[in-house]
């Protein structure tokens, strides 16, 4: 069996770090501009190439899009990729190991990303929703 060698590890600690101060980041800037029932799930076993999805939701498009806007201008990391910008149901920010998808409430219920990975809610805690 081979172990990591101390730069990996290293490396992973440090790329583990980054990852939930971006995640806590997310997390404020999301309730600067009043996202509701806001939950993390944690997908780092998961076979989709990220590691966490935030999902929070707005009452209106105007609200959706604060929150999207807010969250690109407030966080020091680099966007890889915006999708549903102009859209008014659904806005999804790709920073890499985050993905933080923007709901309207109806949207979000159906497409019940948590009813999909709902065991992998992180925050809150599931006696929290």
């Amino acid at each position: 069996m081979d172990f990591p060698r101390e730069e990996s590890r290293l490396a992973l600690a440090k790329s583990t770090t980054q990852t939930h101060e971006i995640l806590q980041k997310i997390l404020e800037l999301i309730e600067e501009k009043k996202g509701q029932r806001t939950v993390i799930l944690d997908l780092s076993e998961a076979p989709l190439g990220t590691d966490f999805f935030v999902i929070t939701e707005a009452d209106n498009p105007k609200q959706l899009r604060a929150i999207a806007e807010n969250i690109q201008e407030g966080l020091d990391s680099e966007l890889l990729a915006v999708e549903g910008l102009d859209s008014a149901t659904w806005i999804a920010l790709d920073y890499g190991n985050v993905i933080v998808h923007v709901f309207e409430r109806r949207a979000r219920r159906f497409y019940d990303l948590e009813g999909l990975w709902g065991e992998k809610i992180l925050y809150p805690r599931q006696d929290e929703i």
